[in-house]
């Protein structure tokens, strides 16, 4: 990896490389009713990771990240699946703008946006033939155990008086109201009728902070 600081210091970069081999990789699977530990083989993980921050003035400040992450199972019945909860791909894009209203305090307003590619909840990433169970009433061959790309915009306003050491403010969350799921399967998959759970909808917010 390798990091610098660019256009009088007002630019921040840095960035990694990184190439994992695994042996004997740990993952879990269904015998009849029965959640076991497994060995699924060998697995490799390599990807980049970069981030960028940049001050073009005062009262402004903006950030960027990126990370590309290729993670597979490269032996046994689960070959070129991809590992449980890890996107290919994911985006992070904000900044926060200040200003200064003479002696009544600092005012700030913080928008943030994260994207994320597909993700699989299991490392078997819902495959439907390893998915066979005894009895077969157990087996679940409906590929919905998984979240495609999705993005989640966030707001957030603070405002801090003077010198007084409160902060109040207020935060959007979901701004979008974007539907995605967080998990699936769970203890339900044992019986092949898996549970979801699903990410927070909308949520606003106020809150007070004191420093002493």
């Amino acid at each position: 990896g390798a990091k610098g600081r660019f256009l009088d210091g007002a630019l921040d970069l840095d960035g990694s490389v990184y190439y994992y081999m695994y042996e004997n990789f740990q993952t879990t699977e269904f015998t009849g009713a029965t959640i076991v530990v497994t060995n699924a083989g060998e697995a490799t993980a390599k990807g980049f990771e970069g981030a960028a921050r940049w001050r073009p003035t005062e009262g402004l400040d903006l950030f960027a990240n990126y990370a590309w992450s290729e993670a597979r199972l490269d032996s046994g019945a689960r070959k070129g699946n991809s590992f449980r909860l890890s996107p290919d791909h994911s985006v992070a894009l904000g900044g926060t703008f200040s200003v200064q209203l003479g002696g009544l305090g600092m005012l700030s307003f913080t928008p943030t946006y994260t994207w994320q590619s597909e993700v699989f909840f299991d490392d078997d990433n819902d495959r439907s033939d390893l998915q066979v169970r005894t009895p077969i009433t157990f087996s679940d061959f409906v590929v919905d155990e998984k979240q495609e790309a999705y993005g989640l915009l966030n707001l957030r306003a603070t405002f801090q008086p003077g010198e007084a050491p409160l902060t109040f403010g207020v935060f959007v969350n979901n701004a979008a109201d974007e539907d995605y799921l967080i998990d699936a399967g769970n203890t339900g998959d044992i019986l092949g009728i898996p549970t979801f759970i699903r990410g927070a909808p909308r949520t606003v917010g106020f809150e007070v902070k004191a420093s002493f």
